[in-house]
């Protein structure tokens, strides 16, 4: 399955809808871009908050809003929950869970991972905060 432009405007592909990737899409609401987001999750995750939820403070759905929700006013975008399993830049492709999408243009937004600063004690000992199943995990 390749992704079909409904249009002749050049399409876009961000990976990640963290603070970036979001942040991105909505500035480009009347751009002349076709837009689509992959990410492996359907909800954008507020992670300031993420020690509340693990504190129990918070439930994890009060941090989490549903992607398609945010931007549910932009005509020029489209939102695909699946992982990506290979980026091939020559051919400008990008191969995911659910199928193959080309772009004229990539962005990645991954985000970032936690650092345990090359001590394998603390990698294998501590847990990571980074996403709302771990702060689930540390609760």
């Amino acid at each position: 399955m390749t992704q079909q432009s409904p249009s002749r405007n050049p399409k876009l592909i961000i990976i990640g809808a963290g603070f970036a990737g979001i942040e991105l899409a909505q500035k480009l609401k009347h751009a002349p871009y076709d837009i689509t987001i992959l990410d492996r999750h359907n909800y954008h995750t507020f992670q300031p908050l993420l020690y509340q939820v693990a504190t129990g403070g918070l439930e994890a759905e009060t941090i989490a809003f549903p992607i398609r929700k945010i931007l549910q006013d932009q005509k020029n975008i489209h939102f695909i929950m699946a992982d990506v399993l290979t980026i091939n830049p020559d051919k400008k492709t990008v191969e995911t869970s659910v199928g193959l999408f080309d772009f004229d243009i990539l962005v990645l937004a991954t985000g970032a991972t936690t650092n345990f600063f090359n001590d394998k004690q603390i990698e294998h000992f501590a847990m990571g905060m980074k996403s709302v199943p771990e702060a689930l995990s540390l609760r």
